[in-house]
């Protein structure tokens, strides 16, 4: 080839590479492989983990976490056993992961890889859509079936198979920091606990991802006797602080049945002492002879709207009940008898950040309920069923037990505990119970609730007083 044909071949190549740009470039970018990737999820926190994708035809990709995880958790013969037995649309029992993509489908353009499917985490399943340019992967994770989001997946190829962090060390501090917070440690003494702490030790030294531990946290805890319990990772756990007291409109409904009775609907104590005021009035002014509060599926909220109802319905100053941490229980074995409580200072802020900071400094936090400058004077009938909890609990002990009030529904929640968020190491946060709650009788509430007066299903416990109602005129 002479010199001026090679010049003219390579001046026609280089005309065509200007004339068709994208022909001359090429994706480079790949699905395949093992990705390092981070879930960020809006009610279980954030996970790292790493996901195996994998080509299962045109256009179509499958992708999981490591498989090993759902036999790390329950053992050799358990995983074994669970996967003959459990059923088939469980995938995690099918793969052996707690995570993975399936019903993948993807395209390429110049821009990347674009790509969706059915993403299945222990805590259930999502859509997730998302895109690989410039070797990130970027994806939105979605209610399945719905477009609500529910977070996002970040991940680049991974650099490295073993052990996304060292979790024997992550689980040594979460175990010091229970020594250290626990409201009683009369509960690490327990043989539930000790099983409890020696499965996670053994876990910690086999997990491969935050998923794993958090799964595993959540699955061996389960028969720990206490509840406000829980174990998640944080990008910024540095700048973590105390959640404000927030508001919400719409909290009390009222709504009269006849002349002579009405319904107080409290769907959370997320309200103000102004707003229950207000509507505590009007029942006043109305001259209502029969009030039915319902705090069905109420699961708590400020101590504000609590103390400001309370205020209306009890006739005489007496303990509801005690906090006491661990402060106490070193010093003492049993909690305060009902006369020692009733000689001791009530707390009376209606202020959550007040209530922790006592508790804190002092170990005990005492509950009174205290007569406002008004009171229903009427029959009082509370509806409760196995979701009320919190601040409606030590509300219908003492209701019930001063024989102020009828309950009728189902037992309360028994999650009656006071908890606080503490940092662990890289990013991981143990919710721990520091305060435990007791009545003035001794009891705990927490696990066990309160027993309704009248027992019927909570769906029928309206119906049920309505026709009492009607029954005695």
């Amino acid at each position: 080839m002479n010199l001026l044909k090679f010049m003219l071949i390579v001046m026609m190549a280089l005309s065509a590479a200007a004339f068709f740009p994208v022909a001359a470039q090429s994706n480079t970018e790949t699905l395949s492989g093992k990705w390092t990737v981070t879930l960020r999820h809006k009610s279980y926190g954030e996970m790292r983990l790493s996901l195996d994708f994998e080509e299962t035809g045109a256009g179509s990709f499958s992708a999981y976490s490591h498989r090993n995880a759902v036999k790390n958790i329950l053992g050799s013969t358990k995983a074994a056993l669970a996967k003959t037995a459990g059923p088939s649309k469980m995938t995690m029992l099918r793969t052996g992961a707690l995570c993975g993509i399936e019903k993948g489908v993807f395209s390429s353009d110049s821009e990347g890889i674009h790509f969706q499917g059915a993403m299945y985490i222990p805590m259930g399943v999502m859509d997730v859509r998302g895109t690989i340019q410039h070797g990130k992967l970027e994806a939105v994770l979605t209610q399945a079936g719905k477009n609500t989001p529910l977070g996002r997946l970040d991940g680049v190829p991974a650099t490295h198979s073993g052990a996304l962090d060292n979790y024997k060390l992550i689980v040594d501090d979460l175990m010091s920091l229970y020594q250290q917070k626990i409201y009683n440690r009369e509960v690490l003494k327990t043989r539930v606990w000790k099983k409890f702490e020696s499965k996670m030790r053994s876990l910690s030294t086999k997990a491969m991802d935050d998923l794993e531990l958090v799964s595993a946290f959540f699955m061996y805890s389960e028969k720990l006797p206490f509840t406000h319990r829980g174990l998640y990772r944080v990008e910024n756990p540095g700048t973590q602080q105390r959640r404000p007291f927030v508001n919400r409109p719409g909290q009390i409904i009222l709504e009269e049945k006849t002349p002579e009775t009405v319904v107080l609907r409290v769907l959370s104590f997320h309200c103000t002492a102004h707003e229950m005021d207000s509507v505590m009035q009007i029942v006043l002014a109305k001259n209502y002879r029969n009030l039915i509060l319902d705090i069905r599926g109420n699961t708590g909220g400020s101590l504000e709207g609590g103390i400001t109802l309370a205020g209306y319905l009890t006739t005489q100053e007496e303990p509801t009940g005690v906090y006491l941490t661990q402060q106490w229980f070193n010093e003492h074995p049993e909690p305060p008898t009902a006369t020692e409580m009733a000689a001791m200072p009530a707390f009376t802020k209606a202020d959550l950040a007040a209530f922790t900071e006592e508790l804190e400094e002092k170990g005990i936090v005492v509950l009174k309920a205290r007569p406002g400058p008004q009171q229903f004077a009427g029959k009082l009938f509370v509806l409760t069923d196995r979701k009320s909890a919190s601040a409606c609990e030590p509300l219908t002990w003492n209701l019930k037990n001063t024989g102020r009030a009828t309950v009728v529904g189902e037992s309360t929640a028994g999650a009656m505990l006071s908890a606080e968020s503490y940092s662990v190491r890289n990013g991981f946060v143990a919710v721990i119970p520091n305060g435990d709650y007791y009545t003035p009788d001794g009891d705990r509430l927490d696990l066990v609730g309160v027993k309704p007066n009248i027992e019927v299903k909570s769906e029928a416990a309206l119906e049920h007083v309505l026709q009492l109602l009607e029954s005695s005129n």
